[in-house]
């Protein structure tokens, strides 16, 4: 078996320095007086370092004194010096001259502190500052060791420039939350940071980026002295540590329920003391448990008592390094835990020395407690293998390593431009690289998701055996399909995904979930991670950004869920699930198709849910060619002798007109996002985009003349030609309109625009209309006519545009407008140019009129408008990067900041990096 300490040891054999062996080594902590892991774990060091036979000079400087003396028994050898007695927190005393009376102690304990602020750490104040101001200039050391990042601060900024510091971090990283800030901005100051596992090292590491210093990865010892072996015979599972909210002792009474009917004889014991003891023996109460669950306080014998036990568990929120697993393991005792940061996986080996588990799979933890108490053999295999696994944790070993850390963080101080050496990767990204030349170009979105399904199918078909399996659909607004895998296949479905030989731009992606930060690699490389261990949940997708597609795929793959079964043989949802946690045993599953993929699901899964709007759904264009000679003359004729809104800029001007192609990117952000579109009808007075080949069959083109009353020709009015779009030959009940300037930014389901019901989305802007007569711009005119003919039918007043965003429409509610108000509309279909009588019927009025009679409702959406004659339409154009918008407008400008050519290539080179893949009916 290969250790993390064997691996330390090679590196640290490397390091070795030549100068002198003897070192004065100094552990800063916050008090070492506390019976707590951190203060356990600095005094184990700290005793096995002292009794090297170099003879280094030890010391502790504790901040506080809390207790007469240490908690954890010190080595005779090793000086302790605190510097401010709490014992009575009513009279906070300084140990030491100089720094203040009794009367100045109380007054500055009771200001905040500047050195550590209160955001960090409230226990500390103007009194703390004073002590470790007076006190760590004049520190005397060749190394400090801090153990939280207040006191790092403190440290950095006070020592002497000529002592090395070594930072310790004894808990996860990434849970961090007020101190976070602390250690992000003083870790680079350190000469060595040390994390307690190899995950929280690369997770600190990418935090600092290129500011990190050296870092190392090294576990908590064990105490020295060797524990009594477990017979693993009691009947009993154990747990320790402090009865706390973050413990989560209380689902661990609950996996014990569902177990034990099962396990006659067999109890729980929890050691430790907390403000949660009547609650867990409430819980305990409640589920008939009080004989079989034991509370019994503190001990000072832990170690004999997990000679006592047989199986060791650990349901923690999150965990530094485990020490509780550390010692049980020592003991020989197989450990059942929470698969939580960031200690337990670092730990224990799955299905080794014990399992891991998805945290909150309370059904997960009751499979694993049964499989070790029923099989003897088992847990006795499990034992033995844990106990082997413990011999890498010896205090003494550990010390030797931690004396070349020392050194090397020595030999950086003397040399502070020294290369940076971070010992463990920096990021996951090294899991795995793409493929040269395998490339996700040309791929759209349903194919890579459809590709992701295709694999994990094959993977789940070759190892689920008889076992039940699954793919559920996605439904409503989410676009994830999940594939649902029996937990105890999990590692042969790894493997067979392995075998399914995926394309190299589809990863593994462990997400982000129970404050894990999310890790992804290859395929390959992932697979023999996750092996190792008790993830719920992980998803099969493309690489974000990577394989040519410019990010246009991030995301779009299937979630892979590993379902725990019970003992009679229903499987248990790892997290929410939308039927509900259970999958009965005996459940059927029939043949089906998903994205054109054959698989296995259930029934009722398949089935229409009351959030899937199901209904078909076309898209209606409005478009011109305004380079058009013959268009261009029938519009100069329309314009002669005509004044008022007609002649104005907002109205007519010539970047109303104006092509960028945008109608091109708009209808293949249409393909790439919106797949499930019946029919794109584009409306024009004649024309033809050069590039559009109108043969396609989602392709209808309408011509102004099939929509129009011929003496109501020719129109240049968009108002016009809205008022006219639900005559439009065949066209669905259901349609969005869609300016030719407006884009779809990623995928989007159906139901963004529609509800289950049919109701339409209506996405106001924050822009308010205003009161009559308060403005001079175009569109304004229409919205007062809105206003006031709202007002007149409804008593009820509209206060803001509608955004210029896609606007989802029913062709009956259009019909109902036009007979209820005949003659308003017969004026703006008829109104050549834009005009101060016009209702903006398809871009506003529709929308309010549907929330006032109940066939829209109110919707918001990610959306943003770029301005192409602003100074920053660059910036702008660049942001769209992101892509974190549901869509957006291209929108001209009458006034440029830029030559018009030089806006068009930005704009082409934009929306190619955008939409990388054509359409089908692009020429």
């Amino acid at each position: 078996m290969s250790s993390l300490s064997g691996r330390l040891r090679s590196v640290a054999g490397q390091l070795r320095d030549r100068g002198p062996k003897r070192l004065r080594i100094c552990f800063v902590v916050h008090t070492i007086d506390g019976g707590a892991g951190t203060e356990r774990s600095v005094i184990t060091q700290a005793n096995a370092l002292a009794a090297l036979p170099e003879g280094h000079q030890v010391s502790v400087l504790s901040v506080l004194r809390t207790a007469p003396t240490p908690h954890f028994a010190l080595d005779e050898r090793i000086e302790v010096t605190h510097l401010l007695d709490t014992q009575d927190p009513d009279a906070p005393r300084p140990l030491r001259r100089g720094v203040a009376s009794a009367e100045d102690a109380l007054t500055l304990a009771g200001r905040e502190a500047t050195l550590i602020p209160r955001r960090w750490d409230a226990t500390y104040n103007a009194l703390t500052d004073a002590v470790l101001q007076e006190y760590l200039p004049r520190l005397d050391a060749d190394v400090v060791v801090t153990t939280i990042p207040e006191l790092l601060a403190a440290v950095v900024q006070l020592a002497s420039p000529d002592i090395a510091v070594v930072h310790q971090e004894h808990r996860a990283s990434s849970t961090r939350v007020y101190d976070l800030d602390a250690l992000l901005t003083f870790a680079p100051r350190a000469d060595v940071v040390a994390s307690l596992t190899g995950s929280m090292n690369d997770w600190l590491a990418a935090q600092l980026r290129g500011a990190a210093p050296d870092m190392v990865v090294m576990p908590n010892p064990l105490p020295p002295e060797a524990p009594p072996r477990a017979s693993l015979t009691e009947k009993v599972f154990v747990a320790a540590g402090r009865l706390s909210v973050e413990k989560r002792f209380e689902q661990m009474i609950d996996a014990f329920a569902l177990v034990a009917d099962d396990l006659p004889g067999w109890r729980l014991r929890i050691w430790g003391e907390g403000p949660r003891r009547e609650f867990l023996e409430g819980s305990a109460r409640r589920r008939g448990l009080a004989d079989s669950v034991e509370l019994p306080g503190s001990t000072d014998d832990m170690p004999g008592e997990w000679a006592r036990s047989s199986v060791a568990l650990l349901t923690s929120r999150a965990e530094g390094f485990g020490l509780v697993l550390q010692e049980a393991m020592a003991a020989g005792v197989p450990v059942v835990s929470y698969d939580v940061p960031a200690g337990p996986r670092e730990i224990v080996t799955h299905g080794v020395d014990g399992f891991l588990v998805p945290p909150e799979s309370r059904e997960g933890l009751a499979a694993a407690m049964r499989r070790l108490a029923t099989d003897d053999d088992l847990r006795r295999g499990m034992g033995a293998a844990a106990r082997l696994a413990a011999q890498q944790w010896s205090a003494d070993a550990l010390a030797e390593e931690w004396v070349e850390v020392f050194h090397r963080a020595v030999r950086r101080r003397r040399d502070p431009l020294a290369p940076r050496k971070v010992l463990h990767g920096r990021t996951v990204g090294p899991l795995g690289k793409l493929a040269v030349g395998d490339s996700a170009a040309g791929v759209t979105p349903v194919e890579a998701r459809r590709t992701a399904l295709e694999h994990a199918v094959r993977a789940v078909r070759a190892a689920a055996g008889d076992a039940t399996w699954c793919v559920v659909p996605p439904h409503g607004s989410d676009p994830t399909a999940v594939v649902v895998v029996p937990a105890e296949r999990r590692a042969d479905f790894l493997a067979a995904l392995v075998a399914s030989a995926p394309p190299a731009w589809l990863s593994l992606l462990e997400p982000e979930q129970n404050e894990w930060p999310e890790r992804r690699g290859t395929v390959e490389a992932m697979a023999e991670v996750l092996a190792r261990t008790g993830t719920g949940a992980v998803h099969l997708e493309p690489w974000p950004g990577r394989g040519g597609h410019h990010g246009l795929l991030a995301g779009q793959g299937v979630r892979i869920e590993f379902w725990q079964p019970d003992a009679s043989g229903a499987l248990i949802a790892p997290g929410p699930f939308r039927y509900g946690p259970v999958i009965p045993a005996g459940t059927e599953t029939v043949d089906a198709e998903v994205w054109g993929v054959p698989v296995r699901a259930i029934a009722l899964t398949l089935l229409p849910t009351v959030h899937d709007a199901t209904m078909e759904v076309d898209v209606v264009y409005t478009w011109v060619d305004g380079d058009d000679p013959a268009w261009q003359a029938a519009r100069e004729e329309r314009l002669t002798g005509r004044t008022g809104a007609a002649t104005t800029e907002s109205s007519s001007g010539a970047a109303r007109y104006r092509s960028r192609d945008e109608l091109r990117w708009s209808m293949r952000s249409l393909h790439l996002f919106a797949p499930w579109v019946r029919r794109i009808h584009l409306v024009t007075a004649g024309q033809t985009p050069s590039w559009l080949d109108t043969s396609h069959e989602k392709i209808v083109m309408v011509d102004h003349r099939d929509i129009f009353p011929a003496d109501a020709l020719p129109t240049f009015s968009s108002h016009a030609i809205e008022s006219r779009l639900h005559h439009v030959p065949g066209l669905a009940e259901h349609f969005v309109y869609v300016n030719d300037d407006v884009v779809l930014g990623r995928p989007l389901r159906p139901e963004l625009f529609f509800s289950p019901a049919g109701a339409f989305a209506a996405f106001e802007a924050l822009r308010p209309v205003g009161l009559p007569g308060s403005g001079d711009l175009a569109y304004l005119h229409a919205a007062w006519n809105n206003q006031r003919l709202l007002v007149d039918t409804f008593g009820v007043a509209l206060t803001h545009t509608m955004a210029h965003s896609p606007q989802p429409m029913r062709r009956s509610v259009l019909d109902e407008i036009e007979a209820r108000f005949p003659a308003e509309t017969r004026a703006t279909t008829y109104a050549p140019f834009r005009s101060e009588t016009d209702l903006s019927l398809l871009s506003s009025f529709a929308q309010h009129y549907g929330l006032i009679t109940g066939t829209a409702f109110p919707a918001t959406a990610e959306h943003a408008y770029i301005d192409l004659g602003h100074q920053n339409v660059q910036g702008q154009l660049r942001s769209l990067r992101r892509r974190d918008l549901d869509f957006f407008c291209i929108a001209d400008n009458h006034h440029s900041a830029f030559d018009q050519d030089a806006v068009t290539d930005m704009l082409t080179e934009a929306m190619e990096r955008y939409f990388p893949v054509a359409a089908p009916w692009e020429k």
